[in-house]
Protein backbone atom coordinates (compact mmCIF):
# COMPACT_ATOMS: atom_id res chain seq x y z
CA UNK A 1 0.00 0.00 0.00
CA UNK A 2 2.82 2.39 0.88
CA UNK A 3 4.53 1.72 -2.43
CA UNK A 4 1.31 2.44 -4.30
CA UNK A 5 0.91 5.76 -2.47
CA UNK A 6 4.51 6.74 -3.23
CA UNK A 7 4.15 5.89 -6.92
CA UNK A 8 0.83 7.75 -7.11
CA UNK A 9 2.38 10.77 -5.40
CA UNK A 10 5.28 10.81 -7.87
CA UNK A 11 2.90 10.60 -10.82
CA UNK A 12 0.78 13.39 -9.36
CA UNK A 13 3.87 15.56 -8.80
CA UNK A 14 5.07 14.91 -12.35
CA UNK A 15 1.64 15.84 -13.73
CA UNK A 16 1.60 19.02 -11.66
CA UNK A 17 5.07 20.03 -12.85
CA UNK A 18 4.17 19.27 -16.46
CA UNK A 19 1.05 21.39 -16.13
CA UNK A 20 2.61 24.39 -14.41
CA UNK A 21 6.05 24.47 -16.03
CA UNK A 22 4.93 25.84 -19.44
CA UNK A 23 3.59 28.93 -17.68
CA UNK A 24 7.11 29.78 -16.50
CA UNK A 25 9.44 28.45 -19.19
CA UNK A 26 9.50 28.29 -22.92
CA UNK A 27 8.43 30.58 -25.67
CA UNK A 28 4.97 31.98 -25.02
CA UNK A 29 4.98 31.11 -21.31
CA UNK A 30 2.34 33.38 -19.82
CA UNK A 31 3.91 33.83 -16.40
CA UNK A 32 7.39 34.13 -17.90
CA UNK A 33 6.14 36.84 -20.23
CA UNK A 34 4.37 38.58 -17.37
CA UNK A 35 7.64 38.67 -15.46
CA UNK A 36 9.23 40.78 -18.24
CA UNK A 37 6.33 43.13 -18.85
CA UNK A 38 8.16 45.90 -17.00
CA UNK A 39 11.51 45.27 -18.66
CA UNK A 40 12.79 48.63 -20.09
CA UNK A 41 14.38 46.90 -23.09
CA UNK A 42 11.09 45.23 -23.94
CA UNK A 43 9.21 48.51 -23.55
CA UNK A 44 11.70 50.27 -25.85
CA UNK A 45 11.19 47.58 -28.50
CA UNK A 46 7.43 47.94 -28.09
CA UNK A 47 7.69 51.68 -28.70
CA UNK A 48 9.77 51.13 -31.82
CA UNK A 49 7.26 48.55 -33.07
CA UNK A 50 4.34 50.95 -32.49
CA UNK A 51 6.09 53.75 -34.38
CA UNK A 52 6.90 51.35 -37.22
CA UNK A 53 3.25 50.26 -37.37
CA UNK A 54 2.13 53.91 -37.37
CA UNK A 55 4.38 54.75 -40.32
CA UNK A 56 3.27 51.65 -42.22
CA UNK A 57 -0.42 52.42 -41.70
CA UNK A 58 0.13 56.03 -42.75
CA UNK A 59 1.75 54.90 -46.00
CA UNK A 60 -1.17 52.53 -46.67
CA UNK A 61 -3.59 55.41 -46.08
CA UNK A 62 -1.56 57.73 -48.34
CA UNK A 63 -1.71 55.13 -51.14
CA UNK A 64 -5.51 55.08 -50.88
CA UNK A 65 -5.74 51.48 -49.64
CA UNK A 66 -7.26 52.52 -46.31
CA UNK A 67 -10.36 54.61 -45.67
CA UNK A 68 -10.15 57.81 -43.67
CA UNK A 69 -12.45 56.42 -40.99
CA UNK A 70 -10.40 53.26 -40.53
CA UNK A 71 -7.14 55.27 -40.52
CA UNK A 72 -8.53 57.54 -37.79
CA UNK A 73 -9.50 54.49 -35.72
CA UNK A 74 -6.07 52.85 -36.09
CA UNK A 75 -4.32 56.17 -35.48
CA UNK A 76 -6.21 56.64 -32.22
CA UNK A 77 -5.40 53.08 -31.09
CA UNK A 78 -1.67 53.34 -31.89
CA UNK A 79 -1.41 56.75 -30.26
CA UNK A 80 -2.93 55.47 -27.00
CA UNK A 81 -0.72 52.38 -27.06
CA UNK A 82 2.39 54.54 -27.52
CA UNK A 83 1.36 56.83 -24.65
CA UNK A 84 0.72 53.87 -22.34
CA UNK A 85 4.11 52.31 -23.06
CA UNK A 86 5.92 55.65 -22.73
CA UNK A 87 4.17 56.38 -19.44
CA UNK A 88 5.11 52.96 -18.03
CA UNK A 89 8.74 53.36 -19.16
CA UNK A 90 9.02 56.84 -17.66
CA UNK A 91 7.54 55.55 -14.40
CA UNK A 92 10.08 52.70 -14.24
CA UNK A 93 12.97 55.06 -14.90
CA UNK A 94 11.83 57.52 -12.24
CA UNK A 95 11.02 54.81 -9.70
CA UNK A 96 14.70 53.95 -9.30
CA UNK A 97 15.58 57.12 -7.34
CA UNK A 98 17.22 56.60 -3.91
CA UNK A 99 14.81 56.31 -0.99
CA UNK A 100 16.61 59.01 0.97
CA UNK A 101 16.07 61.57 -1.79
CA UNK A 102 12.46 60.47 -2.03
CA UNK A 103 12.04 60.96 1.72
CA UNK A 104 13.31 64.55 1.59
CA UNK A 105 11.16 65.27 -1.47
CA UNK A 106 8.14 63.86 0.34
CA UNK A 107 8.93 65.98 3.40
CA UNK A 108 9.24 69.13 1.29
CA UNK A 109 6.03 68.30 -0.58
CA UNK A 110 4.15 67.83 2.70
CA UNK A 111 5.23 71.28 3.83
CA UNK A 112 4.10 72.81 0.56
CA UNK A 113 0.79 70.95 0.61
CA UNK A 114 0.00 72.40 4.00
CA UNK A 115 -0.10 75.95 2.59
CA UNK A 116 -1.34 75.65 -0.99
CA UNK A 117 -2.93 73.39 -3.59
CA UNK A 118 -0.94 70.77 -5.47
CA UNK A 119 0.57 72.11 -8.69
CA UNK A 120 1.22 69.98 -11.78
CA UNK A 121 4.76 69.19 -12.99
CA UNK A 122 4.93 69.33 -16.78
CA UNK A 123 8.01 68.51 -18.82
CA UNK A 124 9.07 67.34 -22.25
CA UNK A 125 9.86 63.67 -22.77
CA UNK A 126 13.44 62.59 -23.34
CA UNK A 127 12.72 60.58 -26.49
CA UNK A 128 12.07 62.19 -29.87
CA UNK A 129 11.41 60.84 -33.36
CA UNK A 130 11.70 62.22 -36.89
CA UNK A 131 9.81 60.41 -39.66
CA UNK A 132 11.00 61.13 -43.20
CA UNK A 133 9.21 60.52 -46.48
CA UNK A 134 10.59 61.37 -49.90
CA UNK A 135 8.89 63.59 -52.44
CA UNK A 136 10.06 65.05 -55.74
CA UNK A 137 13.09 67.24 -55.04
CA UNK A 138 11.98 67.51 -51.40
CA UNK A 139 11.69 65.56 -48.16
CA UNK A 140 8.56 65.53 -46.02
CA UNK A 141 9.28 65.26 -42.32
CA UNK A 142 7.27 64.69 -39.14
CA UNK A 143 8.87 65.63 -35.83
CA UNK A 144 7.26 63.79 -32.89
CA UNK A 145 7.78 64.29 -29.15
CA UNK A 146 5.77 63.98 -25.94
CA UNK A 147 4.63 66.36 -23.21
CA UNK A 148 4.06 64.77 -19.81
CA UNK A 149 2.14 66.16 -16.86
CA UNK A 150 2.66 64.12 -13.69
CA UNK A 151 0.38 66.30 -11.61
CA UNK A 152 -3.35 66.16 -11.00
CA UNK A 153 -4.31 69.51 -12.51
CA UNK A 154 -3.70 71.07 -15.91
CA UNK A 155 -0.72 73.39 -16.23
CA UNK A 156 0.25 75.96 -18.86
CA UNK A 157 3.52 74.98 -20.48
CA UNK A 158 5.70 76.79 -23.03
CA UNK A 159 8.56 75.24 -24.95
CA UNK A 160 10.40 75.88 -28.23
CA UNK A 161 10.16 73.27 -30.96
CA UNK A 162 13.21 71.77 -32.69
CA UNK A 163 12.70 72.29 -36.41
CA UNK A 164 15.24 72.20 -39.26
CA UNK A 165 16.65 75.46 -40.59
CA UNK A 166 15.30 76.41 -44.00
CA UNK A 167 12.18 74.26 -43.60
CA UNK A 168 9.01 75.36 -45.37
CA UNK A 169 5.34 74.58 -44.83
CA UNK A 170 5.85 74.06 -41.09
CA UNK A 171 2.53 73.20 -39.48
CA UNK A 172 1.24 71.56 -36.28
CA UNK A 173 -0.26 68.13 -36.81
CA UNK A 174 -0.98 66.20 -33.63
CA UNK A 175 -1.61 67.34 -30.06
CA UNK A 176 -1.39 71.08 -30.76
CA UNK A 177 -3.60 73.62 -32.52
CA UNK A 178 -2.45 76.56 -34.67
CA UNK A 179 -3.64 78.95 -31.95
CA UNK A 180 -1.14 77.36 -29.53
CA UNK A 181 1.83 77.99 -31.83
CA UNK A 182 3.82 81.16 -31.10
CA UNK A 183 6.94 82.72 -32.59
CA UNK A 184 9.71 83.39 -30.11
CA UNK A 185 12.97 85.28 -30.31
CA UNK A 186 14.80 85.05 -33.62
CA UNK A 187 11.81 83.44 -35.32
CA UNK A 188 11.96 80.33 -33.13
CA UNK A 189 8.74 78.32 -33.33
CA UNK A 190 7.31 77.51 -29.89
CA UNK A 191 4.11 76.19 -28.38
CA UNK A 192 2.17 77.51 -25.42
CA UNK A 193 -0.66 75.29 -24.29
CA UNK A 194 -2.50 74.04 -21.25
CA UNK A 195 -1.30 70.49 -20.71
CA UNK A 196 -3.72 68.10 -19.04
CA UNK A 197 -2.42 65.35 -16.71
CA UNK A 198 -0.90 62.40 -18.54
CA UNK A 199 1.32 61.88 -21.56
CA UNK A 200 0.45 63.71 -24.78
CA UNK A 201 1.87 63.10 -28.26
CA UNK A 202 2.80 66.25 -30.23
CA UNK A 203 3.96 66.36 -33.85
CA UNK A 204 4.94 69.00 -36.39
CA UNK A 205 5.23 68.60 -40.14
CA UNK A 206 7.81 70.28 -42.36
CA UNK A 207 9.29 70.14 -45.85
CA UNK A 208 12.98 70.46 -46.72
CA UNK A 209 14.22 70.91 -50.29
CA UNK A 210 16.57 68.55 -52.10
CA UNK A 211 19.04 68.93 -54.97
CA UNK A 212 20.41 66.17 -57.19
CA UNK A 213 18.73 63.55 -55.01
CA UNK A 214 20.28 64.76 -51.73
CA UNK A 215 18.78 66.82 -48.92
CA UNK A 216 20.76 68.36 -46.07
CA UNK A 217 18.77 68.73 -42.84
CA UNK A 218 20.21 70.73 -39.95
CA UNK A 219 18.77 71.20 -36.46
CA UNK A 220 19.90 73.24 -33.47
CA UNK A 221 18.59 71.69 -30.25
CA UNK A 222 16.72 74.26 -28.09
CA UNK A 223 16.53 71.67 -25.28
CA UNK A 224 18.42 68.50 -24.29
CA UNK A 225 17.67 65.52 -26.53
CA UNK A 226 18.53 62.24 -24.82
CA UNK A 227 17.25 59.88 -27.50
CA UNK A 228 16.32 60.58 -31.11
CA UNK A 229 15.16 58.13 -33.75
CA UNK A 230 15.07 58.90 -37.49
CA UNK A 231 12.75 56.63 -39.47
CA UNK A 232 12.29 56.05 -43.20
CA UNK A 233 9.74 53.77 -44.81
CA UNK A 234 10.82 50.45 -46.28
CA UNK A 235 11.19 50.58 -50.04
CA UNK A 236 11.45 54.37 -50.10
CA UNK A 237 15.11 54.23 -51.16
CA UNK A 238 16.02 56.88 -48.61
CA UNK A 239 19.25 56.60 -46.64
CA UNK A 240 20.29 58.82 -43.75
CA UNK A 241 23.95 59.72 -43.28
CA UNK A 242 25.61 61.94 -40.76
CA UNK A 243 28.14 62.13 -37.92
CA UNK A 244 26.91 60.68 -34.67
CA UNK A 245 24.19 58.52 -36.28
CA UNK A 246 23.94 54.78 -35.79
CA UNK A 247 21.68 52.43 -37.74
CA UNK A 248 19.43 50.54 -35.34
CA UNK A 249 17.32 48.65 -37.84
CA UNK A 250 17.86 48.36 -41.57
CA UNK A 251 15.92 45.65 -43.40
CA UNK A 252 12.64 45.87 -41.51
CA UNK A 253 9.93 48.45 -42.07
CA UNK A 254 10.82 51.18 -41.40
CA UNK A 255 14.59 51.68 -41.32
CA UNK A 256 15.69 53.35 -38.09
CA UNK A 257 18.72 55.48 -37.27
CA UNK A 258 19.54 56.90 -33.85
CA UNK A 259 21.97 59.31 -32.25
CA UNK A 260 25.00 57.76 -30.57
CA UNK A 261 25.18 60.40 -27.81
CA UNK A 262 22.75 62.91 -26.27
CA UNK A 263 22.53 66.38 -27.83
CA UNK A 264 22.81 69.36 -25.50
CA UNK A 265 21.13 72.75 -25.67
CA UNK A 266 22.45 74.80 -28.59
CA UNK A 267 24.34 71.89 -30.15
CA UNK A 268 23.83 71.20 -33.87
CA UNK A 269 22.39 68.02 -35.29
CA UNK A 270 22.94 67.65 -39.02
CA UNK A 271 22.47 64.74 -41.41
CA UNK A 272 21.97 64.11 -45.11
CA UNK A 273 19.14 62.22 -46.77
CA UNK A 274 20.25 60.38 -49.90
CA UNK A 275 18.04 58.83 -52.57
CA UNK A 276 15.38 61.54 -52.92
CA UNK A 277 13.38 61.36 -56.15
CA UNK A 278 14.51 63.92 -58.70
CA UNK A 279 12.23 66.04 -60.86
CA UNK A 280 13.14 67.81 -64.08
CA UNK A 281 15.48 70.28 -62.43
CA UNK A 282 18.61 68.42 -63.52
CA UNK A 283 17.21 67.98 -67.06
CA UNK A 284 16.52 71.71 -67.30
CA UNK A 285 20.03 72.49 -66.09
CA UNK A 286 21.57 70.09 -68.60
CA UNK A 287 19.38 71.42 -71.42
CA UNK A 288 20.18 75.05 -70.68
CA UNK A 289 23.88 74.24 -70.39
CA UNK A 290 23.94 72.39 -73.72
CA UNK A 291 21.91 75.16 -75.43
CA UNK A 292 24.24 77.84 -74.07
CA UNK A 293 27.27 75.87 -75.24
CA UNK A 294 25.84 75.45 -78.75
CA UNK A 295 24.86 79.12 -79.00
CA UNK A 296 28.28 80.22 -77.81
CA UNK A 297 30.07 77.83 -80.18
CA UNK A 298 27.92 78.88 -83.14
CA UNK A 299 28.41 82.56 -82.41
CA UNK A 300 32.17 82.08 -82.12
CA UNK A 301 32.35 80.21 -85.43
CA UNK A 302 30.24 82.90 -87.13
CA UNK A 303 32.51 85.65 -85.85
CA UNK A 304 35.65 83.77 -86.81
CA UNK A 305 34.34 83.05 -90.35
CA UNK A 306 33.12 86.55 -91.17
CA UNK A 307 34.53 88.20 -94.43
CA UNK A 308 37.98 89.67 -93.91
CA UNK A 309 38.05 92.02 -97.04
CA UNK A 310 37.92 95.70 -96.29
CA UNK A 311 35.80 98.11 -98.27
CA UNK A 312 37.66 99.50 -101.31
CA UNK A 313 37.18 103.09 -102.31
CA UNK A 314 36.77 103.47 -106.06
CA UNK A 315 38.68 106.32 -107.75
CA UNK A 316 36.27 107.45 -110.39
CA UNK A 317 38.87 109.77 -112.01
CA UNK A 318 41.27 106.87 -112.40
CA UNK A 319 38.63 104.81 -114.08
CA UNK A 320 37.41 107.56 -116.26
CA UNK A 321 33.89 108.66 -116.88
Amino acid sequence: MTAIMIVSGLFALAALVATVLPFFLGRGGFLAAAGTINDPARLESMKAAIVARYVKEELVFSDGDLSRREWARRQEYLRHRYIDVARRLDYLRRAGAPLLIGFFLLLAASQVLSVREVQAATFMGERHAIMLRGGVDQVWGHYVFTLQNDGKVAEEFTTPVMLPSGAVDVRPQEGVTPEEVVIGEGGQVAIRQKVEPGVHLVSFGFIVGAKAGNSKIEFVAPYPVQDLQILTAKGSGLEVRGPGLVMRRGSESPSVWGISAPVGVGEPLAFEVVGVAEGRQRLWIMGISVASLLIGLGGGLAWWGRPKRKEEFINEEALGS
